[in-house]
């Protein structure tokens, strides 16, 4: 398998294909219904997270979501090219996130900018 990159302006109204194109490629690889309701609600979470990030700083450059089922976790990168904002609190939301994925890595986007939002799920946990 392989993986599959989604590209797309920061807009509410494509998170929800983010969620779907995220969701049918974990199905493809087999993870479970539990995994996949994680993999909906934690990949909606974290991609409206990135539309919120640069609506508030202004930002129009795409975004891109990346979905890897290749190895034994399936892997999912949301990566923004929006700086933080001033009250950037999405505390809730991470948390809620950190909790629903096996793995979850917060870091800065290619080149220092931008944010970017890292999260696996072990195969075989299911």
């Amino acid at each position: 398998m392989s993986t599959v990159a989604l590209r797309f302006s920061p807009a509410a109204e494509h998170v929800r294909t983010a969620r779907l194109v995220a969701v049918a490629v974990a199905r493809r690889a087999g993870l479970g219904e539990d995994q996949l309701d994680a993999i909906r609600l934690s990949v909606g979470e974290m991609c409206a997270r990135a539309v919120r990030r640069c609506g508030d700083t202004g930002v129009t450059e795409p975004m891109l979501v990346e979905v890897d089922d290749a190895g034994p976790r399936l892997e999912i990168v949301v990566t923004d090219a929006a700086d933080a904002a001033e009250g950037d609190d999405e505390y809730v939301a991470l948390a809620l996130v950190r909790g629903l994925s096996d793995d979850m890595d917060l870091g800065d986007g290619p080149g220092g900018r931008g944010g970017r939002v890292w999260l696996s799920w072990d195969r075989s946990a299911d």
